[in-house]
């Protein structure tokens, strides 16, 4: 597990990763011509890591760029990317030495100690407005011995850091020059180093990536990645049968599931990958008392909603972590459906007749069949949740800023801490991080701050416990759903692992001609 690495680490045990990787390059990688069209289900809202956001988004950036460190499509493991080793003896003070000869897309040379730099300081910069950059707050400095070598002082022991390194968000490295070179267009013209490169975009109808033959493993099997925009399902859906798209990226309605699977098409999936939680911001009067929260939660039979709806893609969830998760605990607060209860609750915080709040969504999607269950289920209670719908740039911008009453957020993360940190420490208050929900207890942040620093495992678990147990009576954040991810595929598509942060290495996908 990734937290065993961890805790090895801050131990003083040295991590040595595995040595840069020599793939042979094979005639199957050399073909030319091959052509894999994608179903891309959203408005594009551009791939600058700096303020990159939404899955599907996520996906695009994370074949052009690359980390430090990267996960395993299979097992989610952290595994070696730009670095090809590090090392720690306090957790505190980071060493990593960089893969020789790796290239930047489109002519913009060897990526070195100076972009590793640079790329982490674009992130940190107020200037840049990255909502990333309390990730790297605790970056002290940052030296470059050799064009090969990078020396991270931190300001704590951080047994997780080689996540925050990793190719996601603020991660990703960047070149300099294109970043100079694209100005206000840089989250259109993303340069990096991985298997593919941006060959061309238009936001309404589709984005072409094509493979960087330069690439440190070598050129991928799929010479060109068309993702067309289908943003309706069954349209998607009629796409694949009928031979237009060779993959669905993200299919998300149970009848379609069905049609495909008993077809013979390929249901490749990761089952309860993340989280959905509604964000509810304590600005709002009635949403600032703990126990309308509380309220909330119990007024909603979630368990009822997803067996009625989609039984395959969602099941009700009590946690913002998954049970995979190695620090993750069921021994927090469960509120179950309990109409009464919430009453109760409504009454006790002095809204015995309700209230009414906004709940910010996009128009692409609408308001959702679950959605309406639960604007049905709360008016039960007295609780008007109004819908709120714009478009998705507007909501990706709102919803980062914190502009709303409630939304809806899905917490995709292969390490827990990253989303306890992002999503409860008072340094990630929106805008300049991912706390939508404001919160700031000063013992869960001493608690949280602990924990990342511990170097015992267990005492570690105990601390996390804690912040789990404490954060679910305050209920911040109201979980609702585990998601599972699903993308069908024709059945001659090789190499779609789906990890737990819903993305796809397409350097690993083939199709059979």
């Amino acid at each position: 597990m990734t937290g065993t690495i961890a805790r090895l680490l801050a131990a003083g045990m040295t991590a040595i990763a595995a040595l840069t990787m020599v793939v042979a390059t094979t005639p199957a990688a050399l073909a030319q011509g091959k052509t894999m069209t994608v179903r891309f289900y959203d408005d594009p809202a551009g791939f600058d890591p700096a303020n990159i956001f939404r899955i599907e988004n996520e996906n695009i950036a994370f074949n052009i760029f690359s980390g430090l460190t990267t996960y395993d499509g299979v097992t989610g493991e952290i595994v070696p990317d730009l670095a090809t080793s590090w090392e720690t003896a306090n957790n505190k003070t980071w060493t990593f030495k960089l893969r020789e000869g790796v290239q930047f897309q489109k002519g913009y040379g060897e990526m070195t100690a100076a972009d590793v730099i640079y790329s982490f300081n674009r992130i940190k910069d107020p200037e840049t407005g990255s909502p990333y950059e309390a990730e790297l707050a605790g970056i002290v400095s940052m030296a470059a011995p050799d064009p090969y070598t990078v020396v991270i002082e931190l300001d704590a022991p951080n047994g997780n850091f080689l996540h925050t390194v990793a190719n996601y968000h603020q991660g990703q490295i960047v070149s300099q020059k294109a970043i100079e070179d694209a100005a206000d267009q840089v989250r259109w013209q993303p340069v990096g180093t991985g298997p593919y490169y941006l060959d061309s975009i238009d936001v309404s109808s589709q984005i072409v990536l094509k493979r960087h033959e330069d690439y440190y493993k070598g050129p991928a099997p799929i010479e060109t990645l068309v993702f067309n925009i289908i943003k309706d399902e069954a349209t998607a859906t009629i796409a694949l049968r009928n031979g237009e798209v060779d993959l669905v990226m993200r299919s998300s309605q149970e009848e379609n599931l069905a049609t495909l699977e008993a077809e013979g098409f390929t249901m490749n999936s990761v089952m309860n990958y993340a989280v959905a939680l509604m964000v509810l911001n304590p600005e709002h009067e009635a949403l600032a008392d703990r126990r309308v929260r509380q309220a909330i939660a119990h007024a909603v039979d979630f368990e009822a909603i997803s067996q009625a709806i989609a039984p395959s893609l969602q099941q009700a969830h009590y946690s913002m972590l998954m049970p995979w998760m190695d620090v993750y605990t069921d021994e927090i607060a469960i509120y179950r459906y309990d109409p009464e209860k919430a009453k109760t609750l409504l009454a006790e915080a002095g809204y015995p007749d309700g209230f009414t709040f906004r709940n910010l969504s996009t128009s692409a999607q609408g308001v959702t069949e679950v959605q309406q269950f639960q604007i049905d289920y709360l008016s039960q209670v007295g609780i008007t949740m109004e819908m709120e719908l714009v478009d998705t740039p507007t909501f990706n911008q709102r919803r980062n800023s914190g502009d709303f009453d409630s939304a809806t957020r899905l917490l995709p993360a292969v390490n827990p801490d990253m989303i306890l940190f992002s999503f409860l420490h008072p340094d990630n208050l929106v805008p300049n991080g991912l706390n939508g929900a404001r919160y700031d207890n000063p013992k869960v942040t001493e608690l949280l701050e602990a924990a990342r620093a511990e170097a015992d495992e267990a005492t570690a678990f105990e601390l996390y416990k804690q912040v789990q147990q404490m954060v679910a009576e305050d209920l911040p954040y109201v979980p609702t759903y585990a998601n599972n991810v699903f993308w069908p595929s024709k059945p001659e598509v090789t190499g779609v692992h789906i990890n737990y942060l819903a993305q796809v290495d397409f350097w690993a996908v083939d199709i059979a001609e």
